[in-house]
């Protein structure tokens, strides 16, 4: 993947912090589920499950998404072999379109946006805690059957 996103600018130009204060701001609730962050992602935690999802922004490949992410603090290791059984039954919940995941992330979903375009901050942090509950709403009906 290259570092410059399809307007030509490089990820490193990238607001992170900026964007993270914004998406805080609007969601303060994540700040108490909150497992790990950093400078590219945010991670709710899971702990019935031993599970992190992962809500990240991707500036140069213009998207932002949600997956399952890793936290060996959080007990979250393993992650996709262990959700690889239920993988047909959670998508199917989620009924995502052509297009809205990635292959090779395991169960994910994503969003293609202008990431830097700073109007748009606002949707996607939005939209991040959106998917992220939607995710964790189809894995809880999910795994909490067995």
């Amino acid at each position: 993947m290259s570092e410059f996103d399809f307007g030509g600018r490089r990820a490193s130009e990238f607001r992170h912090r900026g964007f993270w204060s914004l998406f805080a701001g609007r969601h303060p609730e994540e700040k108490a589920r909150l497992a790990r962050r950093g400078p590219w992602f945010w991670q709710r935690g899971l702990p019935d499950f031993a599970l992190v999802i992962s809500m990240y922004v991707a500036p140069a490949q213009n998207h932002v998404g949600v997956f399952f992410g890793r936290n060996e603090k959080f007990g979250a290791t393993q992650s996709w072999s262990r959700l690889k059984p239920f993988q047909p039954a959670i998508e199917d919940r989620l009924k995502l379109g052509p297009g809205q995941s990635a292959e090779g992330l395991g169960i994910n979903s994503l969003w293609r946006v202008n990431c830097f375009a700073e109007d748009n901050w606002p949707a996607m942090a939005d939209w991040l805690v959106t998917e992220a509950s939607r995710v964790e709403r189809a894995v809880t009906e999910i795994l909490g059957q067995g």
